[in-house]
């Protein structure tokens, strides 16, 4: 992609303005750069051609922008080792990662191939490349920077366990694989690798194991924690209430024991879900007693008893039936 014409309309613009403009070297030190002189401002240009150059300067920063936004080599690299490991292993793998290939369509490249494309949307199904900056879930966009920011692969009955390969998009903030078939234990290594997660779906598959603490220590930009329809048991990390964003917590249909630990209360501003529903949790609720979350599950937990604070109560979904909440605790 050319970026000629964009220069060429700013210093046609410029002369318009009788502002002036000149390429080469400039007081930062920076060529090939156009830049108006305040000087020549101060020599008249009218508030409606000054408007008029600030339109001009956002879409030529947005086309600098998508010129830049080639999938980077290093996470076009990370993408390759994942399908060259994964395309022939298994026929839903194979269908998955059927349209990974170069080139990649050229109307929506900045290179061969480029698996980001010139938006968030990618050439690659089930990735995306919302910017480094900015929010992460649907329908955002960031920078078009060229980084691998989601990987969304979602209801595709894939086998065996998580793919360790996606370690190598090292700047992921969400990370969707609910709806498949995987097993084995909670995927540690993605707590090392994302240090910048903000959500994490691992819903809807078959993983064993209890959930490690490390999961709040590790990455504590984490917003969203859903896995939901395992079969994981054990307790909730304590952990999980030093978590200063944790907003959704979606632990349904698995085989978790224990009380509703106490440091949950530290998240009363932040917790807008809390789903616990087809476990065997026992106690209380009160340590969300000050919370008032927007979605709340907890029936079939046959151990949960005593008051049920107003804003758990009152929150969507709530049903006690098959627990023995509003019942003294024993």
């Amino acid at each position: 992609m050319t970026t000629s014409s964009p220069a060429v309309g700013y210093r046609r613009f410029m002369g318009f303005l009788g502002t002036g403009g000149r390429e080469g070297s400039s007081s930062h030190g920076r060529s090939g750069r156009w830049w108006c002189s305040s000087a020549a401002l101060r020599r008249g240009v009218s508030g409606g051609r000054l408007l008029l150059l600030a339109v001009l300067l956002a879409a030529l920063q947005q086309q600098q922008q998508r010129v830049q936004a080639y999938t980077r080599p290093d996470q076009l690299q990370a993408l390759l080792v994942l399908r060259n490991a994964y395309i022939n292993k298994t026929a839903s793998w194979a269908k998955t990662l059927s349209h990974w290939k170069c080139p990649t369509d050229p109307s929506d490249s900045d290179s061969s191939c480029d698996p980001c494309s010139k938006d968030w949307s990618g050439n690659w199904e089930y990735i995306h490349c919302r910017g480094s900056v900015g929010p992460y879930g649907e329908g955002s966009a960031g920078a078009f920077d060229g980084l691998v920011t989601n990987v969304h692969i979602t209801d595709q009955e894939l086998e065996g366990l998580p793919p360790r390969e996606l370690c190598g998009l090292q700047h992921l903030r969400e990370l969707d694989l609910d709806g498949s078939n995987f097993n084995g234990p909670f995927p540690s290594w993605a707590l090392s690798c994302f240090s910048d997660l903000q959500e994490l779906d691992l819903s809807y598959n078959r993983l064993t194991g209890t959930i490690p603490s490390e999961v709040a220590t590790k990455v504590p930009t984490l917003q969203e924690f859903k896995v939901e329809h395992n079969e994981f048991i054990g307790t909730i990390p304590p952990a999980f209430g030093s978590m200063p964003r944790l907003r959704v917590l979606r632990l349904e249909y698995n085989h978790m024991y224990g009380t509703i630990p106490k440091e949950l209360s530290q998240l009363k501003k932040t917790l807008n879900t809390f789903e616990i529903a087809n476990n065997d949790f026992s106690g209380d609720l009160m340590p969300l007693a000050e919370a008032r979350p927007i979605s709340v599950t907890v029936e079939n937990n046959p151990k949960l008893c005593g008051m049920v604070p107003a804003g758990i109560r009152f929150a969507a979904g709530f049903n006690p039936y098959g627990t023995r909440l509003g019942q003294p605790c024993d």
